[in-house]
């Protein structure tokens, strides 16, 4: 396994929306998803692409609720599925980690069928090597399953799906119950258990704290802290005015105090993140680190006066694109603001924003747009995939240029 398999799916043009809890990804009119090798027959070439989904533990619903609509849009027909089969290191050990993968061919999904044990199986087709993968998606079509899909959309959490905005009561309720055990959690706790973003979580505090203060309540925030100093950070400070976080919590414990909590719940509740730990709120990387990033990000060959421009925003935006957190340089551009042309010399930093190259192209094609208040929006056509930034603030200083 030469590259991470996230960087596999970008190389094909089929970039994950979180390379954390992703199952695979969309691209124009083909699925491409990532399934088990242990989990293929091989004489019946039958693979199992979900299981019953009240198997599945709360941390590994964040990709769940992905794979379901990825699902049902296969269940449909008429769009080209295809799979890459990798490998696991230990099938008894949760969260799954991959040992490999075939990174020259992928294969192709024939039809989607439910099996009577619940699971959903896809009969698996012709291998597909990924230099004719293109040219091969043109023609096939996975067949439409019989009937209608045999998952209810009442079996989605809506984790993955919703947008931060939808997850606030949720984040509102948990903290509460935190409260309750006179508890903290980390900035990566709470991550991984809402399927967040380091921007869509930055947003989702944003708005939490301003509706704790427009009701009288202390800043229920002020429990979410860094993992290694268990403080907050300083945008507690910045926005709120709040210059002691342990005395805010404290607050917080005795607005929200209850007679009887379930503690083992609320312990319970936590240790159920069992994703991969998320970077920090605010990532600490070093000099060194950052400029092999950047080496990374500049190695796609470019006009002179665009490899100029691509450097300087990469460095402006921290070389994290602005809507998602996407900090992988191969999956990264730097893209123009409305309005800007390299034409006509705009090609400094304060000229563009740096996307995941998705988002790119939805930008460039005015399927996603950001307002003048740097608000992410999104067309109807596309926010069914993309729900999870409609409504996120771009972190701009001259965001009215970005409509």
């Amino acid at each position: 396994m030469a590259k991470a398999i996230s960087q596999f799916f970008v190389d094909l043009g089929y970039p994950l929306r979180n390379i954390r809890w992703s199952w695979g990804a969309r691209s124009g009119g083909s699925l491409l998803l990532r399934t088990w090798e242990d989990e293929y027959v091989h004489k019946e070439r039958k693979l199992i692409v979900l299981d019953r989904p009240e198997l599945y533990r709360p941390s590994e619903s964040f990709g769940l609720d992905e794979r379901l609509v990825q699902l049902k849009a296969l269940w449909g027909g008429d769009i080209a599925g295809y799979t890459v089969i990798a490998t696991v290191k230990d099938k008894d050990v949760r969260p799954r980690e991959i040992l490999g993968y075939r990174d020259d061919a992928v294969f192709a999904l024939n039809r989607l069928r439910l099996q009577s044990d619940g699971t959903i199986v896809a009969d698996v087709g012709d291998r597909v090597s990924v230099s004719t993968l293109v040219e091969h998606a043109k023609t096939h079509r996975t067949i439409r399953g019989q009937g209608v899909f045999p998952v209810d959309d009442a079996q989605r959490t809506g984790l993955s799906t919703d947008s931060y905005k939808e997850k606030i009561p949720a984040i509102r309720a948990w903290l509460i119950e935190v409260c309750g055990v006179r508890s903290t959690v980390t900035y990566s706790d709470v991550m991984n258990r809402f399927a967040l973003t380091f921007y869509p979580l930055r947003n989702a505090m944003s708005r939490l704290g301003h509706d704790c203060k427009d009701a009288g309540e202390p800043v229920i925030t002020a429990l979410i802290v860094d993992k290694e100093t268990h403080r907050c950070s300083e945008g507690l400070f910045d926005e709120f005015n709040i210059d002691d976080d342990k005395l805010e919590r404290e607050r917080c414990y005795a607005h929200w105090a209850r007679k009887e909590v379930g503690v083992v719940s609320v312990l319970s509740a936590v240790a159920a993140v069992e994703a991969p730990i998320a970077p920090p709120l605010k990532p600490t990387l070093s000099t060194d680190d950052f400029e092999q990033r950047a080496a990374r990000f500049n190695q796609v060959q470019t006009r002179p006066e665009q490899g100029q421009f691509r450097d300087a925003v990469f460095r402006a935006c921290g070389g994290q694109c602005v809507i998602s957190g996407c900090d992988v340089p191969e999956a990264l551009e730097a893209a123009h603001l409305r309005g800007r042309d390299w034409r006509q010399g705009h090609n400094s930093a304060t000229d563009g924003i740096l996307l995941r190259r998705d988002l790119h192209t939805l930008y460039d094609r005015e399927l996603l747009r950001i307002s003048g208040a740097g608000e992410v929006e999104l067309s109807e056509e596309v926010l069914t995939y993309y729900r999870e930034f409609n409504g996120a603030m771009v972190p701009l200083t001259n965001v009215q240029t970005a409509t």
